[in-house]
């Protein structure tokens, strides 16, 4: 009888911990996306190699996903309409641990990278997803502001 006790609690304790870990990561979302910008973009760690006041969109290449198809009509909607961008489907980052600020930033790029395809990168701001219009209005803003 008390094996059975031990697994109950065993399996309360597991299951308790993932529910509070789900609800951390939601509010965590949630205090991300209220930083968010106008455009819904919010600050994160630039990739390595990211070109300045370039659109880095991320998504599978060559598939046939319709998150693929969104990645490749954006970048061809922005080229269309003058908008540097590029396509890829990995990317690397270099941050320094001790540095609260990057972290933070990254963590944050996490999120965007983790977030419904494609993930849009430029000038230091991210958003998963973004519709073509937010993501030129993004592009305007960012460069009036240098």
């Amino acid at each position: 009888m008390s094996f059975v006790k031990f697994v109950m609690i065993s399996g309360l304790t597991v299951g308790a911990v993932q529910l509070w870990k789900h609800h951390e990561h939601a509010r965590y979302e949630s205090a991300m996306l209220a930083s968010a910008d106008t455009s819904g973009f919010v600050e994160v760690l630039m990739p390595n190699g990211a070109q300045p006041d370039t659109v880095l969109i991320l998504a599978a290449r060559n598939c046939p996903s319709a998150a693929a198809r969104r990645a490749d009509d954006l970048a061809r909607q922005l080229t269309a309409m003058g908008v540097p961008n590029v396509r890829s489907d990995q990317v690397s980052f270099t941050f320094d641990r001790r540095n609260q600020d990057q972290i933070d930033r990254l963590n944050r790029g996490a999120v965007v990278g983790k977030g419904e395809i494609p993930a849009v990168f430029i000038n230091g701001m991210g958003k998963a997803n973004p519709t073509t219009d937010e993501v030129v209005a993004e592009y305007r803003h960012l460069r009036s502001s240098l």
